[in-house]
């Protein structure tokens, strides 16, 4: 079966967030089964296969294909978090907004490390910016990248910011390696990255209790105090909210339940412990065969 370009862009259709919140609401998988059906090249001996087996099958067709954004993401996920650390102790984050722009990759383990992704499908419009907010907020950057494009970067890029090339065995091969930069961050930028109880607590571990106050009022009176922060202050602060958004047990059990193909897709998609559960029994079952 000849695979078309439209036919793989079909098939990572099956691997967005849509896709995977609708299974984990509804428990219907004929939308995702189908894609993955018409699209996979699973072969016919599917007799039997579970959907997370169906899902896996459907993975090593793109991640050979079509590397879109979403096969770096997942490559980060299981080659950072799950075997290079732990999911206990690595946090993982998709799309984290900092100043104006929107870091694909970020983990935070004992530092924080932001990676941008430039796919062979990508321009490099816009990444001297992107990486310029990356550098004010996290200790290391890296551009992960097709190896086709390595030399361009190397020579556009801020000199502190690292190169990972994702080679075509799906191993992920530094090319330039990042400065520390934690000494460099931005305790503004840093407090716009976090959330209220995250940056409350930073105050008062660093400068003193926050008074009780409006709603209105408290973000721009806890900016003022945590702009009072030095560089290390506000970057250990981000370290440790960072890490405590995905390292919890009940998060952690969940993506090491997933089969390996949806470990990126696990963390990006906000789920209830019911939505959780649910999505793990349909990845579970037997695959329904079209009539």
């Amino acid at each position: 079966m000849t695979t078309t370009l439209d036919s793989l862009r079909l098939l990572s259709r099956a691997y967005t967030r849509p896709m995977l919140t609708q299974l984990a609401r509804t428990g219907d998988a004929r939308a995702v089964t189908d894609l993955l059906l018409a699209h996979g090249q699973v072969g016919d001996d599917i007799a039997g296969l579970r959907l997370d087996e169906l899902f896996e099958r459907g993975w090593s067709l793109l991640a050979s294909r079509y590397r879109n954004e979403y096969v770096y993401k997942n490559e980060l996920a299981t080659r950072l978090v799950f075997k290079r650390h732990s999911p206990r102790t690595a946090s993982f984050q998709v799309e984290l907004r900092v100043g104006a722009s929107i870091a694909d990759v970020v983990i935070a383990n004992g530092t924080t490390t932001a990676y941008e992704i430039k796919t062979e499908f990508d321009t490099s419009r816009r990444l001297s910016s992107q990486t310029s907010d990356y550098l004010k907020a996290f200790d290391k950057v890296y551009v992960v990248t097709h190896p086709a494009h390595i030399g361009r970067y190397e020579r556009e890029l801020d000199p502190r910011v690292g190169l990972i090339v994702l080679s075509e065995k799906h191993a992920l091969t530094p090319y330039r390696k990042a400065s520390a930069n934690a000494e460099n961050v931005d305790p503004r930028t840093i407090f716009r990255c976090m959330r209220r109880d995250e940056y409350i607590d930073a105050i008062e571990a660093n400068i003193g209790a926050v008074p009780a106050m409006p709603n209105g009022l408290i973000s721009a009176y806890c900016e003022t105090l945590f702009k009072q922060l030095t560089a290390e202050q506000a970057h250990t602060a981000f370290v440790k909210a960072l890490k405590a958004r995905t390292t919890d047990k009940s998060h952690v059990d969940f993506v090491s339940r997933l089969p390996s193909s949806l470990r990126a897709l696990g963390y990006a998609t906000p789920l209830s412990g019911r939505q959780r559960t649910s999505l793990l029994d349909s990845l579970a079952r037997p695959v329904q065969l079209p009539h």
